[in-house]
């Protein structure tokens, strides 16, 4: 392979020395989970992240198991241990195989891309792998053995890209779970008591529960308990899911006490041309409202969840730029190739959305109707974004959880498809999820004082979405999870549920405190007034940036500015309370400035995702509040106490 000029494809391996035998020591070498089994495995493998400064690749070994893609390495491994968050069932350097979104071979000046399912049976030199988050990486073969590439490759296209569901690896997990402490943190919404604390929190007259998709009998896709108006009876509405497409009618997600309430429907199956039915319910919604007014219909079905998709890999191919002459050229014209993906169009048109239906519901009190196709995509997005505007309560990091849980995991949006955990030729891949979470994010640039959740918390959920191992992301309805659990889907056995929202089962208490917002102000409960122009908007750079090296800030950026305000808490709680008992948690503080610039001088702009970061031995837990302490305190708070 000949040297590449700076306009050609990769850095060539030739100068590379070859390699050696390596010798990993056992906390260097691929940490396996219970139930997990190795596939294939490839030694003296070289990776390459691309636009790295150096572009001095990692030797190690290479690992492919029924659950990641696996980089062990015995070179840096000090530098990497620490720098960055850690995730308890990932290594630094592994990918969860559901998180793989594009492979492929690549050749001196060009590149091919490999289809799911398909096998190779010629030599692989090098494979480009990129990521749905964004994340992408070169893997290099030239010092392993003859076939390493190959069979590294097919395994890769079998066990990365399921057929069925009971292929993923959460149907093999052996590890034992137990949530005791998740229940007293979110709501599941999975059962009766949570919606029917819900509808006497919100107070929301005019509306009844109804158990008539008990053991799913209506409909598959709707929840066993639903809420629809009191004038509404069972009969009337298993009559009526039969004209909505997806079988779902329109359900109660949330009120006021004034009688203004956000509902949710599908449309009309297309074959029925006579909105009668439809109309019949409508009528009921309007009898629901204290003040019998016609409610406010919005319509959802732009974007479509196509459109959504084709604007992401615009957005991911801008992110995930192969060679500096790439990057050069996209960085010359960034904002009109990011104007042409029409992300932020998208996240300015559900941003406006959700506006509109806020301000019919606070304003003027009008009950609010979302429609749209089969209801499960944008219905989520919009319905969310509006609760969070109007109620603080899902601005919070418990509320904001249990809003998930309520609106996208129970109310069906289709995950499952959506995310591509499984291959088929009928899925429809759109990251609405990754839409909602960005223009949670814009919110959270408007209203830093209004959000007790981090940007950090926002990026790592987005990562947390395609780990096979939690129930949360995994399934298209609640009805699907509950046939897993119970064993009743061709699995050997059930299924055992493990939330994501169990934070713990993933990372430490340094990791979970970047979750929680420093200026987090419990007493802002007023509703946010977001500008939805697309001047008003910004790229989310921690979660689209974070992988390319040459635009991170040495010992600068946001981080900057959320480690200082996290300084500031500690150094108001040492004056305030000098080591006493804070909400039963002792706070030990003995922390100086001199120790907060020793750490930010260390801390590049993408912490805690940095891969560049020169920190080494982090203080980090030293420095950092936990998450419980950081969950009731704030600069804000603390100022105000």
């Amino acid at each position: 392979m000949n040297v590449l000029k700076d306009n050609s494809r990769f850095t060539s391996y030739l100068d590379e020395p070859e390699l050696e035998s390596i010798t990993l020591e056992d906390s260097q070498r691929t940490k396996f989970l219970d139930g997990e089994t190795i596939v294939c495995e490839a030694p003296q493998v070289l990776m390459y992240t691309p636009l790295t400064q150096t572009n001095k690749p990692l030797k190690g070994v290479l690992t492919v198991t029924t659950f990641k893609l696996s980089f062990a390495s015995a070179e840096d491994y000090e530098s990497y241990s620490n720098c960055y968050q850690q995730n308890y069932l990932l290594g630094v350097n592994d990918v969860c195989l559901s998180l793989i979104d594009c492979i492929y071979q690549l050749g001196e000046r060009n590149k091919k891309k490999l289809l799911p399912g398909q096998s190779i049976s010629g030599k692989i030199k090098e494979l480009l792998i990129v990521c749905k988050n964004m994340k992408y990486f070169e893997l290099s073969f030239k010092n392993s053995d003859k076939d390493s590439g190959k069979l590294i490759a097919n395994a890769l296209l079998h066990h990365a890209y399921p057929k069925r569901h009971q292929l993923l690896f959460a149907y093999d997990y052996k590890e034992p779970y137990i949530n005791t402490a998740l229940i007293k943190e979110a709501k599941l919404f999975q059962f009766k008591h949570d919606w029917e604390k819900e509808l006497q929190r919100t107070n929301c007259p005019g509306w009844r529960l109804s158990h008539v998709n008990f053991n799913y009998q209506v409909s598959p896709l709707l929840i066993e308990t639903i809420i629809v108006p009191q004038s509404v009876t069972d009969s009337i509405i298993k009559e009526a899911v039969e004209k909505f497409r997806s079988r779902f009618c329109p359900v109660w997600v949330w009120g006021t006490s004034q009688g203004a309430a956000l509902v949710r429907m599908a449309d009309l199956l297309p074959t029925i041309t006579d909105r009668t039915e439809e109309n019949k319910l409508l009528e009921h919604i309007r009898k629901s409202h204290p003040q019998k007014k016609a409610p406010h219909i919005i319509d959802l079905t732009s974007p479509s969840p196509k459109d959504i998709y084709t604007s992401y890999v615009k957005l991911r191919d801008l992110c995930t730029p192969e060679t500096p002459r790439v990057f050069k050229s996209q960085d010359f014209k960034f904002y009109g190739l990011l104007d042409a993906t029409k992300w932020l169009s998208h996240v300015s048109t559900c941003l406006s959305k959700a506006k509109e239906a806020a301000e019919k519901i606070e304003h003027s009190n009008f009950t609010v109707v979302l429609q749209e196709g089969n209801g499960q995509d944008l219905n989520c997005l919009v319905s969310s974004l509006t609760q969070i505007i109007l109620d603080p309560y899902f601005r919070t990091k418990f509320g904001f959880q249990s809003l998930i849980q309520k609106d996208w995991v129970v109310m069906g949006h289709p995950f499952a498809n959506r995310l591509r955990h499984i291959l088929s030729k009928d899925v429809e891949q759109s990251p609405v999820f990754l839409l909602f979470l960005d223009c949670v994010w814009q919110l959270l640039q408007q209203y830093p004082a209004a959000f007790q959740i981090s940007e950090t918390y926002l990026t790592t959920l987005w990562d947390s979405a395609h780990l096979s191992v939690f129930d949360t992301f995994l399934f298209n309805c609640q009805h699907q999870r509950f046939m897993a659990s119970t064993g009743n889907c061709n699995a050997h056995i059930p299924l055992t549920l493990r939330s994501v929202w169990d934070w713990r089962e993933q990372f430490s208490e340094k990791d979970i405190a970047l979750f929680c917002n420093p200026l987090y102000n419990d007493r802002y409960i007023e509703a946010l007034r977001p500008s939805t122009g697309l001047p008003n908007l910004e790229v989310w750079g921690q979660c689209y940036f974070r992988w390319i090296s040459d635009l991170e800030i040495p010992r600068g950026g946001r981080p900057q500015i959320d480690l200082f305000s996290r300084y500031l808490v500690q150094d108001i709680l040492q004056k305030q309370y000098n080591s006493a008992d804070v909400n039963g948690t002792l706070v030990k503080i003995n922390r100086n400035m001199e120790e907060y610039v020793d750490l930010v001088k260390k801390v590049n702009g993408f912490f805690p995702f940095s891969h560049n970061s020169a920190l080494v031995n982090n203080p980090i837990n030293n420095v950092l509040l936990t998450g419980d302490t950081l969950d009731s305190q704030s600069i804000l708070n603390l100022n105000n106490e």
